[in-house]
Order: structure tokens, then sequence, then C-alpha cells
């Protein structure tokens, strides 16, 4: 499952700012939680398998043994654990914790040592004897979930996921392993992850053949906790947690620095040699060889072998220090000759080429009533008329262009003044003077105050009598010939021929 950045969860309550990380138990986002505006971590709880998700109840009383977690007060918990439930997704918020997750920074190449190790197993071991009362039931010890401050060496459990289902358990045909099994399991395993930086569920030899080989210096009580806490006959330990834990050495008797390992490569420096260190961008000498269990013994090296590729890298440092030499030397030259030439004053014996007192001879042929200057009235004319050459003999002469002179601006219209009225001290006469205001005229109602009286209706005349109805005639009676046939047409009579004509 995968929030989008700026989803609001629980009505505005937390939103999701950034994706954190995938740990063992699921997606981690970072989130603001709102009413207080602080940045919490936001987990999705059975993103891995759903579908063996336990019931609500079950889940329920999960998110209140958090919440019994934080009354704990203790320091390897988070200060803020709680959880609750989104459209039918199941999320945990805790507190962001402080420092660096174990397999970030425990590598196979740089192991945590094993003073520190075991009094961080102890630490662990404290603080889960505390919640016993309260259950371990869904506790993950992977080293994603176990971080670690270097500065104040404290560590943070945060790996608290939800606890299998009361049905799976009750499987006969599943694992049986008790919590507290599972609990000397995952610390065995979190040992091993410490002292050698390599995961133990990859691991095929037992633990305690891998951890002798890697650190051979160590003292065989580890073997006997490694192989308790990870029997090879059994599937789960059978010892409880305080047996474990009574196993494991005192960490004054183990060495405060990680261990040597067999896979170091350890350098044979040559007889009357410095010893040199070859850069990423230079050849490596062949003075380095890698001891493994399958490869032959090293060869030995005389003090008659030439050491050409030893000595390589040692002979190009005159050369770039000869250049850089050069370079400083014409820097600090150049510098001082332009101070030198910039600060000091010229001083010739002779005659200075700009001196301000040279004394410059007349020119000769240098007519001194020569005009230089034109005056400004005349150039405006000169521009605008072209030389066109001489004019030709009894031509118009061309008059001089001027221009007219600007019209000056009329003057402004004047102004009769009216002398003031003084008012007279006596008052004179009134006279009525006319209002400007017509009168008003009230306009009439729209409905009257008292309906006028209806006019006299004149009685309706009395109906006519009606008419007699006309008498009904007789249908026209068919003549006697009507349905006689008719007479039969008489053809109209052929003209006569003409008389032949005598000749």
């Amino acid at each position: 499952m995968t929030l989008a950045v700026g989803t609001t969860l629980q009505n505005g309550t937390y939103v999701i700012d950034a994706w954190v990380a995938e740990d063992t138990i699921g997606p981690v986002y970072l989130a603001m939680y709102v009413p207080q505006g602080q940045w919490i971590q936001l987990r999705v709880l059975g993103s891995r398998n759903p579908m063996a998700l336990p019931d609500i109840s079950e889940r329920q009383a999960f998110y209140q043994y958090l919440e019994q977690v934080v009354d704990l007060q203790d320091p390897t918990f988070p200060s803020h654990l709680g959880g609750f439930e989104e459209e039918g997704v199941c999320y945990q918020i805790l507190a962001i914790p402080t420092g660096t997750p174990l397999d970030r920074l425990v590598t196979p190449a740089q192991p945590l040592p094993p003073q520190a190790s075991l009094t961080f197993i102890r630490q662990l071991v404290t603080s889960l004897q505390a919640l016993r009362p309260l259950g371990w039931a869904g506790l993950r010890l992977a080293p994603d979930q176990v971080w670690y401050t270097l500065d104040d060496q404290v560590l943070k459990l945060i790996g608290f996921d939800l606890p299998p289902s009361l049905a799976a358990a009750a499987d006969p045909a599943g694992p049986t392993r008790s919590p507290e099994a599972a609990l000397v399991q995952g610390l065995t395993h979190l040992l091993y992850f410490m002292l050698t930086g390599q995961r133990a569920e990859a691991t095929r030899a037992p633990l305690a053949v891998n951890l002798r080989h890697h650190c051979p210096g160590l003292p065989t009580s580890l073997d006997t906790v490694l192989e308790l806490g990870q029997p090879q006959n059994q599937p789960w330990p059978t010892v409880t947690l305080a047996e474990w834990e009574a196993l494991l050495p005192l960490p004054e008797t183990l060495p405060a620095n990680p261990l040597p390992t067999p896979t170091a490569q350890p350098t044979i420096q040559p007889t009357a040699q410095p010893t040199v260190q070859p850069t990423a961008q230079q050849p490596t000498a062949p003075a380095t060889v890698v001891v493994g269990r399958n490869r032959p013994p090293a060869p030995q090296y005389s003090d008659t072998q030439p050491e050409a590729q030893v000595l390589a890298p040692a002979a190009r440092r005159p050369a770039s220090l000869a250049l850089v030499l050069t370079g400083l030397i014409a820097t600090v030259s150049g510098l001082s000759f332009g101070f030198y030439t910039r600060l000091q004053p010229a001083s010739s014996t002779g005659q200075e080429r700009l001196s301000p007192h040279q004394s410059f001879p007349p020119l000769p042929n240098w007519n001194s009533n020569t005009t230089l200057w034109q005056p400004w009235e005349d150039a405006p004319t000169r521009r605008s008329r072209p030389d066109y050459g001489d004019p030709p003999p009894g031509a118009a002469p061309v008059p001089d262009f001027a221009p007219d002179p600007q019209e000056p601006a009329a003057p402004p219209p004047a102004v009769e003044r009216r002398p003031a009225s003084v008012p007279s001290a006596s008052p004179g006469p009134s006279v009525p003077r006319e209002s400007p205001v017509e009168p008003w005229v009230a306009p009439e109602p729209a409905m009257p105050t008292e309906p006028d009286a209806l006019p006299a209706t004149e009685p309706a005349p009395a109906p006519a009598p009606a008419a007699p109805p006309a008498p009904l005639e007789p249908p026209p009676q068919p003549r006697p010939d009507a349905g006689a046939a008719p007479p039969p047409l008489v053809a109209p009579p052929m003209p006569g021929a003409p008389a032949p004509s005598s000749s």
C-alpha cells in the first residue's frame, strides 16, 4: 500500500509528508501531527499478509497494549506509541527515534565492538523483562527495528507488530513457539549480527562455528549462548530468557575494540623502502596478499626484487612539486614587478614625450586669419540647401532661407468685471417675490371615496311573437317525357356538287 503525499487521516489529524523506508513490519511514512504540530512516524501494519490480520477485538486490544507500553516510561521504547484504523487499514503511530538503525550502522567490514554488543544485549533483556506483565506477542527484534545513538549510546526498540491471530495460534499444524522462545531466538540473531555484521537467517552453518571463524579471540561462552539460542536439532530454543541471559559473559571481560577478522589484508613492506599508500588513480604495488583457506601460501619477496612499481609514485612527486614551485615563483615575480612599476614614477634624464611644459613650434603656411568657426544661424541654411555649383548667368538670385518667426499667441479675451453691489443698511419696503416653485396640485384619488350612482336601467321590451313556419311546397312533378329516350340526331344536309363549267 502506498500513501500519496498530502493524504489526511483521522479527519485531518495526521497529514502524510514523505515516504521514509520499507522495514520488516511495513512501509513507514513521515507525517505531521496537526494538533501539536509535531513530526511523527506512521507505519502501515499487516501489509505483508493482509489475509492473516487478527479480528477487530484483537486489534483494539493491541492498540491499548501500545498505550500501556508508553506508560512504562522505559527509555528503550518510544515515548509515543498508538494505533488506529481507517478504511480497513491498520496504522501505527510512533515517535521519531533518534540515531541510526543497526542494519545501516553495522556492516561485515565494520561490526560493533564485543563489549558494546554485550552491553546493548543486556539493556534489551532488562527492558524486555519489564515488559513481561504486558506480554511479548508481536515483538520484532530485527536489526532495522533497533536504533542506536552513537553520542548517547542508547538503544531504541520500535519493533511492535500485530500479534498473530488466535485462530492461527490454535492451529495444530502451525508452529507452537512461545513468545519467550521467539525473544530468545531474536536476541541470539541480533547478537550474532552485532559481532559479525551478517544476518543469521542467511547463514547455513551453525552460528557458533561462523562466529569462531570471524572472531577467534572471543570467549567460548559465547559459543554456548549461540548454540542454545539457535539449536540445530530443534526449531526453537528451549531455554528461558533469564537462563539465556545468565550465560552471557560480562562486558568487562571482552575487548572494547573490534577484533581483526581473518579476511583482513596484511601488507608486506619491503625492507629498506618507505611505506607507500596507493591511490585510486595510481597502480597498486604487488605488496598485498589476501589470505584465504583455499589459496596457496603467499610467495616470499627477496631483497633483490626490483621495486619499480613501488617507486613509480614516489618519482612523480618531485616533478609535481617542481611545477608548483615554478608557478609560485613566476606569480610572485610578476606581482613584485607590477607593484614596483606602479608605485615608482619614471625618472628619465632626457626630454619626456608627454611633458606638459613642452613647447610646440608654429606650423608652416598657417593663416591665422582663417575662420575656424561658423555662426549657428547659417548652419541650417547650409545644411538644407545643397551646393549645385555657380548659378548660370542671368538667373534670378536665390533668396536666402530664413524661417518665419513664430507668431505670438493671442492674448486671452478680456472679461468685464462687474462692481460688487453693496447692501444698504436701511431695509426698504418689502416687495413680494414670486416663488419659482409651481404650486402643488393634489392628485385625484385612484379609487373614489363614494361610488357614483348607477344610471336607471330601462325595462327590457317584451319578446315579439314568433312568425308561423312557412308552408312546405310540394316537390316538382317530373314531365311525362322525362324518362323517354331522346330523339335521334338528324344529320345535316350535304352541299350539292358544283356544276361543270362550259368552255
